[in-house]
C-alpha cells in the first residue's frame, strides 16, 4: 500500500545535531576515524535516528508512516544526487564517496515499518529477520564506509548487528512492555510459562523468582546475544589485520555492548530495577583496550 510523504519535524535538523542529542552507543567509536568516515558514519547514523524517530515520536500510526514513506523518499533522492534536507545531502555524499549502495538501509526501512503496528513474533525466524533489518543492515551499511567488504567481514557485520540488538531487546524488555511492544518469541514465552504481561514487572512475586519465567527469557535471550557475540569474533579473528584494524569503531560499539551483556547477565540484574548502562568512563577505557589491540 503506498503511503503519502509526512514531512517530519526534525527534516531540517544537521546531522550532527541529530547525533549529539542521541548519546547512543552506535556514536561510541567515531573519536578514531579521519574526517570522512567520520562525516560518512555519521550521515548513517544521523539517517537511522531520523528514521526511527519517525515511528517512535509519531502521534499515531499513519502519521509515522507518512514520516517513513519521507525518509524513504529522501534515501532514493540521496542515491539518484537530489537530496532535499541536510540528513539526505551528508547521505547523499557519503553514498557518492564511498559507493553505498541504498539497499542496506532501505532494509532499515522495513524494520523499522515493524514497530508502526508491532504484533508479536512467531518464533526466532521472525526475531532474526528483525534483527537482522534494524541492526545488522546498519552494520553492512557502515562496512562501505569503514573500508572491509570481503565475505568474512559480512560476516563480522551480520553476527555483531544480531548481537547488539539482543542485547537490546534484553536490557528494553520492561520499557518495552510498558510501551505496548514486546520483541520476544511467542514460542520462547510459552516455553517459559511467561505471560507478555509480566515483562512489564507487575506480574505475581513468582514471575521474577530466579529460575522462574522471566529469569529464563531474560537467560533465553542472553544466550543468543551471547552466541552472535561468538559468530562475529570467529569472523574477525578470520580477517587480515588491516581490516581488523579497519573495523576499529564497530569493534568499540560490540566491546560497550559486551560490557552491557555482561552486566544484564549479573545475578543481580533484575527486570524490575534500573535500567543497566555503560558509564562513559567505561566506554572510553574499553574503546582504549581495542585501540591497544587488548581486546578483539
Amino acid at each position: 500500500m503506498n503511503v503519502a510523504p509526512l514531512r517530519p519535524p526534525d527534516a531540517e535538523l544537521d546531522p550532527a545535531d541529530v547525533t549529539k542529542r542521541s548519546g547512543s552507543n552506535f556514536l561510541a567509536g567515531f573519536a578514531c576515524m579521519d574526517e570522512a568516515r567520520r562525516a560518512g558514519m555519521t550521515a548513517i547514523y544521523a539517517f537511522c535516528r531520523v528514521a526511527d524517530d519517525a515511528v517512535d515520536d509519531a502521534p499515531d500510526a499513519a502519521t509515522g508512516a507518512g514520516r517513513l514513506a519521507f525518509w524513504r523518499g529522501e534515501l532514493h533522492a540521496a542515491a539518484a544526487g537530489a537530496a532535499a534536507t541536510p540528513v539526505g545531502r551528508a547521505l547523499q555524499a557519503t553514498m557518492q564517496r564511498f559507493r553505498l549502495p541504498p539497499g542496506p538501509l532501505d532494509d532499515l526501512l522495513d524494520g523499522v515499518a515493524t514497530d508502526l503496528a508491532p504484533r508479536p513474533f512467531a518464533d526466532d525466524g521472525e526475531l532474526a529477520l528483525y534483527c537482522y533489518r534494524v541492526a545488522s543492515a546498519v552494520g553492512l551499511a557502515c562496512l562501505y564506509v569503514l573500508g572491509p567488504t570481503s565475505a568474512d567481514a559480512r560476516a563480522f557485520a551480520d553476527a555483531l548487528g544480531h548481537a547488539l540488538q539482543r542485547t537490546n531487546i534484553l536490557r528494553d524488555l520492561r520499557s518495552d512492555a510498558e510501551g505496548g511492544r514486546c520483541y520476544v518469541p511467542a514460542n520462547w514465552l510459552t516455553a517459559a510459562g511467561c505471560e507478555r504481561s509480566w515483562l512489564a514487572g507487575t506480574g505475581p512475586a513468582i514471575a521474577y523468582a530466579p529460575g522462574g519465567p522471566v529469569a529464563r527469557i531474560r537467560a533465553d535471550l542472553a544466550e543468543a546475544a551471547a552466541g552472535h557475540f561468538v559468530a562475529a569474533h570467529a569472523a574477525l579473528r578470520r580477517l587480515p589485520r588491516a581490516d581488523r584494524r579497519a573495523l576499529a569503531p564497530a569493534r568499540v560499539m560490540g566491546a560497550v555492548y559486551g560490557e552491557l551483556l555482561a552486566r544484564l547477565r549479573a545475578p543481580a540484574a533484575d527486570l524490575r530495577g534500573p535500567r543497566v548502562r555503560v558509564g562513559k568512563a567505561k566506554k572510553a577505557w574499553l574503546a582504549l583496550q581495542v585501540f591497544a589491540g587488548v581486546r578483539p
